[in-house]
């Protein structure tokens, strides 16, 4: 018979898997950028300068730097409640059909498991000046004053990279709404359209306030993916023109693989990772105020 105590033993031993990748991967990582932070060095060499807190002085006064954070912050607004707009109203489009509801939130679904490599090319060759079927479109219908090089101008950009994000990821956003409509109390939705509510008051009044726990839940991940996002700004602009589409993952990268800057890269990501600290706590707040 096998003993409470030997019982307990084996269990724990499954969790030294997970314990180990957690530390290794995680808080090693962690540590490891915290040293390296407060030292000047190029990220290969084994040669390192202990130079302190100069590398957090010298990028809170570097002007690229905080044109990224800027950037990633807009980017960050602009996405994340684009998004979460455009989902809540498919999914409640898309919770009133009769029929196709499959195939409707499957097609519009599609682009968030497309690779962001493929999706990149795509709008690339859409925002292309002379061949883009956004400017040959606005050609065919007599709007040139209005073509322009959507990736190449630094007032544009940013944004075209935002409209790539906003069409991959809404689809996201439409199948959590979705899901978390579904799991009305329909009779309560039904009783109040029997007293006479129309669509506004049942949206604003119910379905909307219900959907609390839902925005939450978007909000945190859409400001955990902004700080990430690399691929999308990389692939179709690389940050420019001009840094224009610079954020603070691309920053990241360039400091550290292009311009090897080690410590000072290392410092990037510690300031990421406390930027992303700050915003969740907000957003927990914001949460407990929403639950009282």
């Amino acid at each position: 018979m096998i003993s409470k105590r030997k019982y307990d033993y084996d269990a724990y031993l499954y969790l030294i898997p997970a314990v180990l990748f957690i530390g290794v991967f995680i808080y090693y990582g962690a540590y490891f950028n915290v040293y390296h932070s407060f030292f000047k060095w190029n990220g290969i060499s084994k040669n390192m300068t202990f130079i302190g807190l100069d590398n957090y002085v010298t990028l809170m006064k570097d002007p690229k730097f905080m044109k990224a954070v800027t950037n990633t912050l807009t980017y960050m607004v602009v996405t994340v409640i684009v998004q979460a707009v455009i989902g809540l109203f498919v999914a409640v489009v898309n919770d009133s059909l009769f029929f196709g509801k499959r195939l409707f939130k499957s097609l519009f679904f599609l682009p968030n498991i497309m690779s962001l490599v493929v999706v990149a090319l795509i709008f690339t060759e859409l925002y292309s000046y002379n061949t883009g079927a956004v400017n040959q479109a606005l050609r065919a219908i007599g709007l040139d004053n209005l073509v322009r090089d959507w990736t190449g101008d630094p007032k544009l950009a940013l944004y075209a990279v935002m409209i790539t994000n906003i069409f991959t990821y809404m689809g996201f956003s439409m199948i959590i709404y979705f899901t978390a409509i579904t799991q009305f109390n329909q009779e309560v939705i039904e009783s109040a359209k029997i007293d006479g509510a129309g669509f506004m008051q049942l949206f604003t009044r119910m379905i909307f306030p219900m959907l609390k726990s839902t925005h939450s839940l978007l909000l945190i991940l859409g400001i955990i993916g902004s700080l990430k996002t690399f691929d999308l700004v990389w692939l179709i602009t690389g940050g420019g023109p001009a840094r224009s589409s610079e954020v603070v993952s691309s920053y990241l990268y360039r400091s550290y693989v292009l311009e090897y800057k080690g410590g000072y890269s290392a410092a990037i990501s510690n300031l990421i990772m406390i930027i992303a600290l700050i915003l969740t706590w907000v957003q927990s707040q914001i949460q407990k105020r929403w639950d009282v």
